[in-house]
């Protein structure tokens, strides 16, 4: 690594570690100004705050992540145009593209890393500090006898379990769809109006069961009552609550999307959410190739205007997720493209003005 390489690096590296340590802090301020009052009324140990706000850390870093590295982006570049030693680099024969090649790559390396560390770090943190508000904190008890709708649960031997409506008190599901599922297809497939739990097994109601050989259905069986011994789903099972796809690990929601196709569900929302854990720590890398013609301009090289800029432009792409988002939730969009279209945009623009950019 050139000495030029270490010096840009270094300072990058110290504006993204201290943006970084501000917006946190900045965060849990904000955030524990507004539930002070909830901790003292629920007279909650200083211990279980604590612990909430150290597994909210996390999820900041994850979102302030593209901020910071923006804003790093910005001073870093911005600061050695504004000392002309991007000209006084220039004149030794070395290119902007070559000297902005360190924080390519250090972007890059950040936004493989944030996949990693979002799936193996946060969502499990966030898991936490969830119980840890409602549970330890509010003290909240889980509900008993409620009614949860389009409950999927994957069993044991490939046997998928659907109901419209599930009611927790009586253990009684609604407009049931069982399927036995072998090399991705339907090999059983049973639908009932209802199921209720007797001693150690389900009993169907006005059930219908077609078994299928090669994708042909081969038999079809109408029953007034059937017992399904063959399902291993109990109502401890039935009970445990399904978590938000933006809450549950990458290859736990590839399987949760392959069982909702499978049962015919809407995959929509989750496939989003699938594709965001992956298209968001990219802008990172994005944000940077972004940064970089703006903050070599001497015009926009002042510490307030880079600051404004940074927060304007991460505003803009918040705005453009959020907006995808809601066109895939909605099937207005394919679920890749509404994941995406915050960074293909961007990264058409920041392209487009890179090359722009005067080596």
């Amino acid at each position: 690594m050139k000495l030029t390489d270490k010096y840009i690096l270094g300072k990058f590296l110290k504006i993204l570690c201290f943006s970084l340590v501000a917006f946190i802090l900045i965060v849990i301020i904000v955030d524990l100004v507004e539930n002070i009052d909830r901790f003292i009324d629920n007279k909650a140990p200083l211990i279980l705050v604590v612990s909430y706000y150290l597994h909210y850390v996390p999820f900041i870093i994850v979102l302030a992540l593209p901020v910071a590295t923006l804003l790093s982006t910005m001073f870093t570049i911005g600061s050695l145009a504004k000392y002309h030693e991007l000209e006084v680099m220039k004149a030794t024969g070395i290119s902007l593209y070559r000297l902005i090649t360190p924080l390519l790559v250090t972007g890059f390396l950040i936004s493989i890393l944030l996949i990693a560390f979002s799936d193996l770090v946060v969502v499990p943190a966030n898991y936490k500090k969830d119980q840890i508000k409602k549970m330890g904190i509010e003290k909240k008890k889980a509900p008993v006898g409620i009614t949860r709708t389009n409950i999927i649960k994957a069993g044991q031997n490939g046997w998928v379990l659907f109901a419209q409506t599930y009611n927790e008190k009586e253990d009684r599901g609604n407009f049931v769809v069982i399927n036995k599922i072998e090399n991705n297809q339907v090999k059983i497939a049973i639908k009932a109006e209802a199921m209720m739990w007797a001693d150690s097994g389900w009993i169907l109601t006005n059930a219908t069961k077609r078994t299928f050989e090669k994708n042909h259905e081969v038999e079809f069986i109408a029953y007034d009552t059937l017992y399904a011994g063959f399902l291993s789903h109990t109502p401890a099972i039935m009970k445990h609550k399904l978590k938000k796809a933006r809450d549950t690990r990458f290859f736990e929601l590839l399987n949760r999307i392959k069982l909702k196709k499978s049962m015919g569900q809407d995959t929509a929302k989750d496939k989003v959410e699938l594709y965001l854990k992956i298209s968001f720590p990219f802008i990172n890398f994005i944000i940077i190739l972004l940064g970089i013609p703006l903050a070599a301009n001497p015009r926009r090289s002042g510490g307030t205007i880079g600051f404004g800029l940074s927060i304007i432009i991460s505003f803009i792409y918040f705005v453009i997720l959020r907006a995808g988002q809601s066109f895939g939730y909605n099937n207005k969009l394919p679920p890749a493209l509404a994941a995406t279209i915050g960074n293909i945009i961007f990264l058409a623009v920041g392209l487009i003005m890179f090359f722009k950019t005067r080596k």
